[in-house]
């Protein structure tokens, strides 16, 4: 006698990875953080995986597998539901997001400086984490000889160098976290204090979609997100394909990707090669590579971070911090005190006006993002 599988039955108010699919992935709106497969995977569920920039079911086998939770689609950040949730826990109600203190600041250390994007203030904030046995590993993105981003959890500060500087490119830094059970051992013998993986502190490093995403999981209290203690944010314009992206690269300056040594965006896009070689090109160019996500973001300041970061705004060697949450503040101050970091002081305005001016330059910027979108 033929087995008949029952129907399966699927609940309407509640969305599942089906829905996550038509909506979001297969109309280009997936920013490829990987928030629904690490939560799937570390669960041992096991029913979808990223292939390239794209989750998908494993096989057509895993499809009658899912366990139709629907927390896939609740965690994605291109979606609404949990939205008003978050606004309101992190104090959000405008497009920059509550701002508790703003400052302008850069590394002290000489080999950070000669790495480092702007200021250095991630990489330098990062180590003082480390050195103060205040996290025991921090997710970031590092890279290879040509510039491909890969997500990654580093264990020590030895490793941050290799992670320090900007990608333009998309790292889907939230995927690393589906492994952390699977290794649990591993870190467990790494670490003589951490007896079990639930009580490893990590810091997080991000776009503004995958703090939006942290944040999500965080507030359904949804492991492996407990474990991350800091939400670093990355001021983000748009993000762009990594082939497309150096295929204009190439067009544009004549090398090749394992040529370059930095990449920077300040109104125009500037490349610099391994020879110092600066190319200053249109940013309009490589509009052809911006993400289709991206197109669909309100974002530039990570509203959902801590702290965050970027070089808009900043004078020269120097990063712009926005302190939004009371850990970040403390955070920040200690560094200072303890001489990690050198803040910028304003000479030609008041201390006030010159944080509103800040203020005013990342609205318009958010705006100019909103209005591209649109």
């Amino acid at each position: 006698m033929t087995e008949v599988k029952p129907k399966r039955t699927i609940l309407k108010d509640v969305k599942i990875f089906k829905d996550l699919e038509d909506e979001i992935i297969k109309t280009n709106k997936c920013c490829a953080c990987g928030a629904c497969v690490s939560y799937c995977s570390s669960q041992g569920f096991d029913v979808i995986k990223m292939e390239g920039y794209t989750p998908q079911f494993i096989s057509d086998e895993n499809v009658d597998n899912c366990k139709e939770c629907g927390l896939c689609y609740y965690i994605c950040p291109q979606t609404e539901p949990l939205m008003k949730q978050i606004n309101d826990v992190y104090r959000i109600k405008d497009e920059i997001g509550y701002i508790q203190n703003i400052i302008a600041a850069k590394t002290t250390d000489e080999k950070i400086k000669e790495i480092g994007q702007d200021g250095g203030l991630v990489t330098t904030l990062l180590t003082y984490l480390f050195d103060k046995n205040k996290i025991d590993a921090a997710i970031v993105s590092e890279y290879d000889e040509k510039l491909q981003p890969t997500p990654k959890i580093i264990y020590n500060k030895e490793d941050l160098l290799k992670s320090s500087g900007t990608r333009y490119s998309i790292s889907s830094n939230i995927l690393p976290l589906k492994d952390l059970y699977s290794i649990a051992e591993e870190i467990v013998e790494k670490h003589h204090q951490i007896y079990d993986i639930n009580q490893i502190r990590m810091a997080f490093v991000g776009t503004p979609c995958q703090c939006r995403a942290i944040r999500k999981m965080q507030l359904l209290n949804i492991s492996p997100t407990h474990v991350i203690k800091y939400v670093f944010g990355l001021f983000c314009m748009e993000n762009f394909d990594y082939e497309k992206l150096f295929e204009l690269v190439k067009k544009e300056t004549n090398e090749e990707p394992s040529n370059i040594s930095k990449m920077n965006i300040k109104k125009n896009f500037f490349i610099t090669n391994k020879d110092n070689k600066v190319y200053e090109i249109e940013l309009k160019k490589f509009d052809d590579a911006v993400r289709n996500h991206c197109h669909e973001c309100d974002e530039f300041t990570s509203r959902f971070a801590d702290i965050s970061f970027g070089g808009s705004g900043a004078v020269q060697q120097n990063s712009m911090v926005v302190i939004r949450t009371d850990k970040g503040q403390k955070l920040v101050r200690d560094a200072i005190i303890a001489g990690y970091i050198n803040k910028f002081t304003p000479k030609k305005s008041s201390i006030d006006d010159w944080k509103a001016s800040k203020i005013d330059l990342f609205r318009r910027m958010t705006n100019n993002k909103i209005k591209k979108s649109k």
